[in-house]
Parts: structure tokens; C-alpha cells; sequence
């Protein structure tokens, strides 16, 4: 509870200060422009405003996804509320490792008379004791794994990121604008998308971590605990490399170069390096789903296997 409370304090600690501004210069328009000039451009004056309203909208809603995924970042759902599911995997795991351990313990006492078989299901039955020690403590195990991604993730942060939200851009362009708006509404929108979907899979890979632990332990399965061990961590940690990508992200839009100090370089960059990070993030979840597919093609394979030799045992019956 303790760390929680510190881990909570840190993340408030941060603050994100989204003030990204788009706007299109007046040119048949202007503020001072008197009654008859805008009469006489109104058709000009209708489409600059609608492109200009757009514009704010579009950039609005990319700096909605950006401050929402800086969020989605550094924090993390609350796992004691999946509780109850993850009690009811543990118990049918408690099931089949008794089962297997029974098993384990017939293979032993059979094959006593061979002493490299014996050593085979002791090796097991040495397995099977980290596999109970292990599963006892998963929960606490997987909740370390994803504090220690936080605490991480955190601390790369620095108080010049505070500044980094905090671009204003001028075009004297409406189609500029309207594609340089669409194009960072994307690259927010692709940034937000890959971490929410993150944020909600963490439930689900507590649940799989057990599943994991218990593959990994098992004397035939433990290249597929393997692989589904890996797809838990490469999920787990994508936010750590989000923030190593973000925090350089930072330090190079503030270190006074001049090229870096007009807004409108400091927009593209902005929206280039957010595009890269929901770029990695994408490529982050290819490949713990090949991690995850290499698996599942296993465990086919071994199927197809074993089935085959089933039936060319009852072919020779």
C-alpha cells in the first residue's frame, strides 16, 4: 500500500502542460479589416474561416490523445480489482500441477529400476517445487514486474518535458495547415490508440502470467512458457521505451538549437516523434504477437504430432 501511495505521488508529481496552437494567418480578413473590405471578400472570408475552425479541431483532438497518452504512460490499472479471475486460474493450475505431480511421482517409483530415468523425474519433481514456489507468489511477482516498469517510466521523465506540449504555429498555407493538422492528428491518434490497448491487456496478462509460469515449469512445455513469458515482458515494459523515446524527444527541442526554436520545426518534430513512438509501440506488438503465435504454432505442431502417432499405433493394432 506504501508503494503504491509513493508511486501515485511521483506520477502527480508530473505535470503536462498541452498548449499546441494551429492557427491560419487572416489575409483577406484581418481583425482591423473595416465593414467593406470583408463584404467584398466574405466568399474568401467563409472558406478561411471554416479551414481555420478545422484546423482547431483537429489539432484540439490531437492534443486530447497526446495528453491522454502521456497519462496512459506513466500510470497503470489497478490490479487488485482482478482478483477474483485470477483465483479462479490459480485454482485450476493448483489442480493440474497436483495432477501432474502425482503423475510424476508414479513415473518415479516405476522406473526406480532405471537410474536415468529416476534422475529424469527427480529433475521433475525439482521443477514441479519451483512451480509451486513460483505460482504462490505470481501475483506479487507480475505486480513488482509492472511497479518496476512505472517507477522506470518515471524517472525518465524530466521537468523539461513540462514544456515540450507548448508549441504555437502560424500558416499563411490553409492547405499546409489542413494537411499538417490531419497528419498530427494521426500520429497522436496511432500514439494513443497503441497505448490504451497496452493499459487494458495488463489485466488479461496477469492472468497469463500464472498460465506462463506453470508451461514454463512443465517437463515438455517450457519453450511455450518461454514465448508466453516474453510476450508478457515486451508488453509490460513498451512503456519504458516509450518514455526513453520521449524524454530524448524533450532534450533535443530544448537544447536551445536555433533550428529547433521556430515553432513550426518544433510542430513537425512533435508530431514526427509521436508518430514514431505509436510507430514502435505497432511494431512493439508485432512482435510479441509473432512471440505468441510461435506458440501457438508450436503447440499445433506437437498436436499434429502426437495425434499422428496415435494413429500409427492403432494402424499396427
Amino acid at each position: 500500500m506504501l508503494k503504491r501511495m509513493i508511486l501515485l505521488l511521483i506520477i502527480a508529481s508530473i505535470g503536462f502542460s498541452t498548449s499546441i496552437d494551429f492557427t491560419i494567418e487572416d489575409r483577406s480578413c484581418p481583425d482591423d479589416a473595416d465593414f467593406l473590405t470583408v463584404l467584398f471578400n466574405l466568399p474568401t472570408c467563409i472558406v478561411e474561416k471554416l479551414f481555420s475552425s478545422l484546423v482547431s479541431g483537429f489539432v484540439y483532438s490531437a492534443s486530447e490523445f497526446l495528453e491522454n497518452s502521456l497519462d496512459f504512460i506513466v500510470t497503470g490499472p489497478d490490479l487488485d480489482l482482478f482478483c477474483t479471475p485470477y483465483t479462479q486460474i490459480m485454482r485450476i493450475l493448483e489442480s493440474l500441477y497436483t495432477i501432474t505431480l502425482m503423475g510424476v511421482g508414479a513415473y518415479y517409483v516405476a522406473s526406480s529400476a532405471d537410474p536415468e530415468k529416476r534422475a529424469r523425474a527427480k529433475l521433475w519433481l525439482q521443477n514441479i517445487f519451483f512451480l509451486i514456489i513460483s505460482l504462490s507468489f505470481s501475483f506479487g511477482i507480475f505486480e513488482m514486474i509492472v511497479e518496476l516498469n512505472q517507477y522506470i517510466t518515471t524517472s525518465l521523465f524530466d521537468s523539461s518535458f513540462s514544456d515540450l506540449l507548448d508549441i504555437e504555429v502560424i500558416f499563411s498555407s490553409l492547405v499546409f495547415a489542413m494537411v499538417l493538422s490531419v497528419n498530427f492528428l494521426l500520429s497522436a491518434s496511432l500514439t494513443f490508440f497503441t497505448l490504451i490497448i497496452r493499459y487494458l491487456l495488463l489485466p488479461f496478462l496477469l492472468l497469463l502470467f500464472p498460465i506462463a509460469l506453470f508451461l514454463f515449469f512443465m517437463p515438455f512445455t517450457r519453450a511455450w512458457g518461454m514465448f508466453l513469458l516474453q510476450f508478457i515482458m515486451i508488453i509490460v515494459f513498451m512503456t519504458s521505451i516509450d518514455a526513453v523515446l520521449i524524454l530524448g524527444m524533450s532534450y533535443i527541442l530544448s537544447s536551445g538549437d536555433p533550428l529547433l526554436a521556430d515553432g513550426f520545426v518544433q510542430g513537425i518534430a512533435l508530431m514526427l516523434g509521436f508518430g514514431m513512438i505509436g510507430f514502435v509501440n505497432v511494431l512493439i506488438y508485432a512482435i510479441a504477437t509473432f512471440s505468441l503465435v510461435s506458440v501457438i504454432f508450436r503447440i499445433l505442431s506437437s498436436l499434429v504430432a502426437v495425434g499422428w502417432r496415435i494413429a500409427m499405433l492403432l494402424a499396427l493394432l
